[in-house]
């Protein structure tokens, strides 16, 4: 019998972040699977009771019960159910030894989460969509200055590059933004001259977020794509 495809399987996303919530429900919809969310381990026990769930995503780390906690409940009162934990920080030790879990994936990679997904649910894999601009690894320091609240002045925040695009970069950075929030951004490759552009927050997952660049001119795109050049061939070497 050939894998039924993912369209029309329910699929229980638990996570005590709501950007993450959105992120998986985006990711899950885009390939044909439905999500349904719960911001805790109380609201994934009662949608698991109240809706048909053909798969579990949790979060490792969450208030009152944990993903492991969540896991043992869902295990006893629903064993045929495949759970895959997905976390920024995964003990995989402690989780293999609980036995309660079928997959686990790191939080930085959702495509990844996509296709592991498709594995234990036995689909296909689905075509994922590609990004609309190659991403390079880097690392190397940046910072964001962003409005300070309650005043006309500014705060700097620094942050870690792991990748840079043409339309945009991600990071791990000292606090917190929101989706929509927008700073001027400094960075400085060492193979490259030093970039100031500003970007707006994509998403965040724990302290990784990602931007996208906005009102760039056209001298900055060419030196973005300069050193998007240079990484290219660093990367290939």
């Amino acid at each position: 019998m050939s894998p039924q495809p993912a369209s029309g399987k329910t699929v229980l996303c638990v996570d005590d972040t709501p950007y993450v919530l959105q992120m998986l429900d985006m990711f899950l919809t885009a390939v044909g699977y439905r999500a349904i969310t719960a911001a805790n381990g109380h609201q994934a026990i009662e949608l698991a009771a109240a809706f048909q769930v053909d798969a579990v995503i949790l979060d490792y780390e969450m208030p009152e019960l944990s993903g492991l906690d969540v896991a043992r409940i869902l295990k006893h009162a629903h064993p045929q159910i495949p759970i895959l934990m997905y976390s920024a920080r995964l003990p995989q030790t402690e989780i293999s030894a609980a036995g309660l879990v079928d997959a686990y994936v790191e939080k930085e990679h959702p495509q990844a989460l996509v296709l592991e997904l498709a594995r234990i649910l036995g689909d296909p894999p689905p075509v994922l969509i590609r990004r609309r601009f190659p991403r390079y690894p880097a690392s190397s320091p940046f910072s964001l200055r962003v409005p300070a609240p309650e005043s006309e002045g500014e705060i700097t925040i620094s942050g870690t590059l792991r990748d840079l695009a043409e339309g945009g970069f991600g990071g791990v950075i000292d606090g917190k933004m929101v989706p929509g929030e927008v700073a001027a951004l400094v960075l400085g490759l060492p193979q490259c001259p030093i970039l100031e552009l500003r970007a707006r927050v994509r998403y965040r997952n724990a302290d990784s977020h990602g931007f996208e660049f906005i009102d760039v001119t056209p001298a900055q795109q060419q030196e973005l794509r300069r050193c998007l050049q240079t990484l290219s061939t660093l990367s290939f070497s």
